[in-house]
């Protein structure tokens, strides 16, 4: 497994081992070797070894059931989620969740909402990693779990690293080190990794004096913690730093170290950076076939392992510019090719994070290139008929996508300014509604219309609205009348029915609140979505697209936008 996705995890034990093997309710403490104790023990000790511990796992989980203890039964689930492959992970976390979500328990779900978190974040879903990072945050405050606590904000503070917003990653990760430096002897992989994660937050924020101290710091930590090979991750990081701070001889001198280590391990997206950034330091002193054959090295290494630090595509584009210059259209081809397949895997693995990636080829400029080669080569008869006509539909079709796109955008984008300049007056520009006719077509008393609707004006300003899982039923017994009469009214004077008028008067209050509060901003939707009385994300979503036209989700980055211009 590549080391830096390794380290990337975030999720290891709390900070002591001890404190999760703990939570065993009801262990027998004997010295025999069924006992919880016992199997738990040598679960953990072969942890690395999925094949054994799956052993243990399914001793445990077996006695558990056997004994029809239930405690026992969700921490076998646990181990198993452990060591599981992805969705059979996702399974036994859930079922976790299923049963514990309303006990009020200090150790789950919250241990499940971490591995969903690790989970996610090893496939390279890092919108769900993230979210289900701040439940465990959450989870931890409520009953004080420091440990947990600090190894969520610094998985937070990472994966916000990852998605550009570099200057709270830095805020995250600098109040997490005091935490972790005071507990370096008992979690000397998890303080190394702050250490390695800070560094290269520093070096993403510019602060490069920084990133060479913690550099140092790590090399030296590093070999009194007894945990040498974390060192070549800080070789490689200062490499990459004396590249930034233009210092090219000494950033070669770093990464050919680091090269040399990083070959002795499995960890190819690492070792795949360095061949870039080596690549970029040999150009800058004039060494340009030396600079190549690195560049082609990145290559060779996403040949044999899909994953790439997204950085790294970079090579592609030099090797095209290279080979265009020097008019070797096969290899230029060829690396067009391999691009459009990195960038293929970059959308997939880092789909939440991709916008952070510069793309100085994008991908219709690279099939329009590709188009010009094969065309060029056609004429030589090296390519066949049905190869030019599969590449001029592919071509059409992304002309078709890129006009829809572009369509769209301009749509929601029309959608946005109207709603960024709406008031609130223009919701209440309709009060004639509420004046009630003379000869009334609905078949309830006037004084009983006025009635309700004045509690519904109450209701509105009172933002009652606002209460999950409301219904007729429970809103006209509130009124003292029935929901008969209640629905009459609504759909007379509020043009709308009742499921309607409640979705729109929430979508209308998270529209101003989003507006004018810049902490309510920073929520994810689902917890907006919460927030606002919805029962799910989706049929938050859904409502907020059916009255504007537009998801949520874009409305708040185009707030964001208009907020930093």
């Amino acid at each position: 497994m590549n080391y830096k996705i390794l380290l990337f995890k975030i999720f290891f034990f709390l900070l002591y081992t001890n404190s999760i093997i703990a939570f065993q309710g009801q262990q027998d403490f004997s010295n025999h070797e069924e006992s919880y104790q016992y199997l738990t023990k040598k679960f953990y000790e072969n942890e690395k070894d999925t094949v054994i511990a799956k052993k243990y796992a399914k001793k445990y989980l077996l006695k558990a059931k056997k004994e029809d203890n239930s405690i026992n039964i969700i921490h076998g689930y646990y181990f198993m989620s452990l060591i599981s492959e992805s969705a059979i992970s996702h399974k036994y976390s859930d079922t976790i969740i299923s049963f514990t979500k309303n006990k009020n328990s200090s150790q789950y779900p919250i241990y499940s909402y971490r591995q969903k978190a690790v989970v996610y974040f090893n496939d390279g879903d890092f919108k769900n990693a993230f979210d289900y990072f701040l439940k465990v945050n959450e989870e931890a405050k409520k009953y004080d779990n420091i440990g947990l606590q600090y190894s969520s904000k610094k998985s937070i503070g990472i994966l916000k690293g990852w998605m550009g917003e570099n200057e709270t990653a830095l805020v995250n990760l600098r109040d997490c080190y005091p935490f972790f430096s005071k507990y370096k002897k008992d979690a000397p992989e998890q303080y190394l990794e702050l250490l390695f994660a800070l560094s290269e937050s520093y070096n993403f924020n510019k602060i490069l004096d920084s990133a060479s101290v913690i550099n140092s710091l790590g090399y030296k930590e590093s070999l009194e913690l007894e945990r040498s090979d974390f060192q070549r991750y800080f070789i490689l990081n200062e490499g990459i730093n004396q590249f930034s701070k233009e210092k090219y001889t000494l950033a070669k001198d770093s990464l050919v170290k680091a090269i040399d280590l990083l070959k002795k391990t499995h960890d190819l997206a690492n070792l795949g950076q360095a061949h870039y950034y080596l690549g970029k330091s040999y150009a800058a002193i004039g060494m340009l076939e030396s600079a190549i054959e690195e560049h082609k090295l990145v290559d060779v290494i996403f040949q044999k392992s899909p994953q790439i630090i997204p950085e790294s595509r970079k090579s592609y584009e030099i090797l095209i510019n290279h080979y265009k210059e020097i008019n070797d259209t096969d290899n230029q081809l060829k690396y067009i090719e391999r691009l459009l397949k990195v960038d293929s895997v970059l959308n997939s693995n880092y789909k939440y994070l991709i916008k952070n990636v510069i793309q100085n080829y994008d991908t219709p400029k690279l099939i329009a290139e590709k188009q010009q080669i094969i065309n060029s080569l056609e004429k030589e008869n090296r390519f066949s008929l049905f190869w030019m006509g599969s590449i001029i539909i592919l071509c059409v079709i992304s002309i078709v996508v890129l006009g829809s796109n572009y369509v769209k955008n301009k749509k929601y984008k029309k959608r946005f300014n109207e709603l960024y300049s709406a008031t609130n007056s223009d919701e209440n520009s309709n009060k004639e509604d509420l004046i009630i006719a003379e000869k009334d077509t609905i078949g309830i008393d006037e004084t009983l219309i006025k009635e309700i609707l004045q509690r519904l004006e109450e209701f509105e300003s009172k933002s009652e609205f606002l209460r999950r899982n409301i219904t007729t039923n429970s809103l006209a017994k509130s009124f003292d009348t029935n929901s008969k009469y209640l629905s009459k009214v609504i759909n007379r004077y509020k043009k709308k029915n009742f499921n309607t008028y409640i979705n729109e008067l929430r979508i209308e209050y998270v529209i101003d609140k989003l507006k004018t509060d810049r902490k309510f901003k920073k929520y994810s939707i689902r917890a907006i979505a919460n927030e606002i009385g919805f029962n799910s994300t989706e049929v938050f979503s859904k409502a907020f697209y059916k009255k504007n036209g537009i998801h949520p989700s874009y409305f708040i980055k185009q707030l964001e936008k208009h907020e930093q211009d």
